[in-house]
């Protein structure tokens, strides 16, 4: 099934008569635009009429090609919307979201990666149309709405589903809802003004709504359900996991969410200038001195654009001049969601290029918020040796990757790990750099100020690991290699 990293949104109108007043499509797209940077994909939007029937307008591309034929759709009180990247798949405008299914229908978008859905189809009888796991999940839901209330579909996906899932959707009543895994693996916010709410999975897409509005997160095991300007609302556990916790992915904190965004009460802009102070605090533990560091290194170098923050943090910390060497051409699509191996390193040459001048016989130390596959390391080593640089180190503000992620992020093989199986001297030599210093998983969790992340692809500590995790590494496999399994 096709895996997902993506932006999700829904908006609902607490004065249905605002209608007339409020161009619902254009909020929605203003505020999904916010979300642009989780996924480049694609992107679509449903809204429901008066007549109680959805219009969907969806497509390929960023939001402003995706959603060109907005206009068309007719006036609503409630919409709800996607920005996508497929990390496996056909990747085509069939599994684009939100899903119209059902009878009754519900609309429905997803952030997050299901990893069980196969077992799920068998067990349950599903019929499935795409390759996607939101029909997965889709078909479940409507088959537990078909049975009993809404509080009872959402606990049937808490016992039965292993991974993680953000969800917003409609349902045909027009009522808006949203839910999150037990772990709250995945984000999900709520915004409440005078006149609207709004569900997104990042505070950075609740903003335009002005500076009055109320912003909450939604605990694990936390659903919504938003009607005629009423909330209802609840916690539920997870047979799967009654144990479970929170576990929120580290990965937005170091690389996906927007430095816009707010976490756990923090600015994403924040816990990365902590990353890098942290970064500078170990590099100088590491090498001695602060005074033993400045001798080695002459410019500190961000490689943007996620990691400007952390690396002006090390930059201050050390005393060392920091420079931006590396310059980034704003047009190409950010190489790490790119879907397959070919694209990104194509895409990384035209990402990235350098002030030559500024670089020969100069000592760098190159700070990334993290080493993935190392592709963008690697060629900015090259690069900066071509330039005429003296020395290169690398320092990363993400401990090193060693484990696939399961949860929607687009690395479940190990085996494509730059750090897999490899030890810090072999990172460097394959990578083309003089020095490597990860921040310390303590480290970060100094950053962060909070153990309540999930650190899997770090320390290989899956929070809801079982047999369907090795079937979906396999079924991965064969899709990379090109003999492609579907479900």
């Amino acid at each position: 099934m096709v895996s997902i990293m993506c932006g999700v949104l829904g908006i609902s109108l607490k004065n249905q008569n605002d209608i007339s007043k409020i161009s619902l499509s254009e909020l929605t797209v203003q505020c999904l635009g916010r979300l642009q940077h989780r996924g480049q994909d694609a992107a679509g939007m449903s809204v429901l009429t008066s007549d109680l029937k959805f219009e969907t307008c969806k497509g390929l591309g960023l939001i402003s090609e995706a959603l060109k034929d907005r206009e068309s759709l007719p006036k609503s009180w409630v919409s709800v919307a996607h920005t996508r990247y497929a990390t496996t798949g056909t990747g085509g405008v069939a599994e684009v979201q939100p899903f119209v299914k059902g009878l009754p229908k519900i609309a429905l978008a997803h952030n997050g990666n299901i990893v069980n859905c196969a077992e799920l189809i068998e067990k349950f009888k599903l019929i499935v149309e795409t390759e996607s796991d939101l029909d997965v999940l889709q078909q479940f839901l409507l088959k537990g709405l078909s049975e009993g209330t809404f509080e009872k579909a959402v606990q049937g996906v808490f016992d039965e589903f292993n991974g993680s899932y953000a969800v917003v959707g409609i349902l045909t009543d027009g009522s808006l809802f949203a839910f999150r895994d037990p772990y709250g693996i995945r984000p999900l916010f709520l915004g409440e003004s005078h006149d609207l709410f709004v569900f997104a999975s990042e505070t950075s897409a609740i903003s335009p709504l002005g500076v009055d509005v109320k912003v909450s997160e939604l605990v694990p095991g936390e659903w919504m359900r938003i009607q005629n300007s009423k909330v209802e609302r609840g916690v539920l556990k997870s047979k799967r996991n009654p144990q479970a916790k929170k576990k929120f992915c580290m990965f937005e904190n170091v690389y996906f969410s927007s430095p816009q965004s707010e976490i756990g009460g923090s600015s994403v802009y924040r816990l990365r200038f902590r990353l890098g102070e942290v970064l500078a605090q170990e590099i100088v533990e590491e090498w001695g001195s602060k005074e033993r560091v400045a001798e080695q290194i002459d410019y500190v170098v961000p490689v943007p654009d996620t990691s400007r923050t952390a690396a002006l943090a090390t930059a201050e910390r050390l005393g060392i001049p920091y420079r931006e060497f590396l310059v980034k051409n704003s047009y190409v699509s950010r190489t790490f969601i790119l879907g397959k191996q070919e694209q990104r390193l194509k895409a990384l040459g035209q990402k990235l290029s350098l002030i030559g001048p500024e670089i020969r016989d100069k000592k760098i130390l190159l700070v990334d918020d993290s080493v993935v596959r190392g592709n963008t390391s690697r060629m900015m080593a090259l690069r900066l040796r071509e330039a005429g640089a003296a020395s290169i180190f690398l320092a990363s503000t993400c401990p090193p990757i060693r484990h696939g992620c399961f949860y929607g992020i687009d690395f479940p093989d190990p085996e494509e790990l730059v750090a897999y199986q490899r030890s810090i001297t072999e990172i460097s030599k394959n990578l083309g750099v003089d020095g490597l210093h990860y921040i310390s998983i303590e480290g970060l969790k100094a950053a962060f100020e909070s153990q309540d992340f999930c650190l899997a692809c770090l320390d290989g500590n899956y929070p809801t690991k079982d047999e369907s995790f090795a079937k979906f590494l396999s079924s991965r496999r064969r899709q990379r290699d090109g003999n492609v399994e579907v479900q």
